[in-house]
């Protein structure tokens, strides 16, 4: 990379509070890209964060966060997932691809460093020239997720549910059904219980009990949890995790039981969130993934009439 590159990467000069005040002004802001998860994978894995912030004539423009576990003294391989995130609007091409190119070369020319890299890139042709231009080679289709713009007003985003589900929306409000507000997570081992039961019974893959339980325990006031229970006849039916991380929340967990489905409790919630997430400023909602396996969930987010969004893909 030419010395002439307006570009610069700092690693490891940020506090935490520093770290999240910046996350907080990136928009679509992914998770993965937190301190709390930093902090929760590290608990869990004994993974190693890099926190990288990317510059353009010293001022910061965008971060980078790397994890890798240590081996026999070494940093050994490590993973960037759904980042860079830019702190403004993204940034054009030409100047996204010398970006890519310090990250590039920041790992080739470590060979204890390898990286797997799975940009927050939409797959398009330029994106994936950009990254092929960088040096960097594909090797995995794309995360799918789909993105609630909520700084359109409440009217249009319920007149923008597809129809069915706003008719269910609908029933889940003339339910006689209690919602409670959680947002410090007290009934959070109940919700993990019933997940964790609903993952084995189905056979598939979510995030994991250990996993929550761990941002919740390394929350702070820009990355935190945020839970909405239903209950019928006080007992409970339905439940709804949220992470809030900057400007952004994702969906992290959805159960339901028999009663909650026949009440249209997760509509109900999953609305009422999207009311209370608005209300707090929250300018996007990250609904959390779908796939080919769980297509009934796929309907379920689709539903909300949000844009569906495919990334580039897994690159070494």
């Amino acid at each position: 990379m030419s010395d002439l590159n307006p570009f610069r990467i700092t690693w490891n000069r940020h506090g935490r509070k520093q770290w999240d005040g910046m996350l907080a002004a990136c928009k679509r802001a992914s998770l993965t890209q937190s301190s709390t998860y930093a902090l929760a994978i590290h608990e869990l894995q004994g993974m190693k964060a890099d926190l990288g912030v990317i510059r353009f004539d010293n001022k910061p423009i965008g971060m980078v966060v790397a994890h890798g576990k240590p081996i026999m003294g070494t940093p050994g391989s490590q993973t960037i997932y759904r980042g860079p995130v830019w702190i403004y609007d993204e940034i054009p091409g030409e100047m996204q691809k010398l970006a890519l190119g310090l990250l590039r070369k920041r790992f080739r020319l470590r060979n204890a460093r390898p990286v797997t890299f799975h940009p927050e890139l939409e797959d398009t042709p330029a994106h994936r020239h950009q990254l092929l231009i960088a040096g960097f080679k594909r090797i995995a289709e794309g995360y799918d997720t789909i993105w609630l713009d909520l700084s359109q007003p409440l009217e249009d985003l319920r007149t923008g549910l597809q129809g069915k589900w706003r008719n269910a929306l609908v029933q889940g409000e003339k339910a006689n059904l209690t919602v409670i507000d959680d947002p410090k997570c007290q009934r959070l081992p109940w919700l993990i219980a019933q997940h964790s039961e609903h993952m084995e019974l189905g056979g598939y893959l979510g995030a994991s009990g250990a996993l929550l339980e761990a941002l919740q325990r390394h929350a702070n006031p820009t990355t935190q949890l945020h839970l909405l229970v239903a209950e019928s006849d006080g007992q409970p039916v339905s439940g709804v995790l949220l992470a809030r991380h900057g400007s952004t929340a994702t969906f992290l967990v959805g159960w339901t039981g028999q009663e909650g489905r026949d009440l249209r409790a997760t509509h109900l919630l999953l609305w009422q969130a999207v009311e209370k997430l608005k209300a707090d400023g929250i300018a996007w909602f990250d609904l959390g993934g779908i796939n080919v396996d769980a297509p009934g969930v796929a309907r379920f987010k689709r539903g909300l009439g949000g844009e569906e969004t495919t990334l580039v893909g897994g690159y070494l």
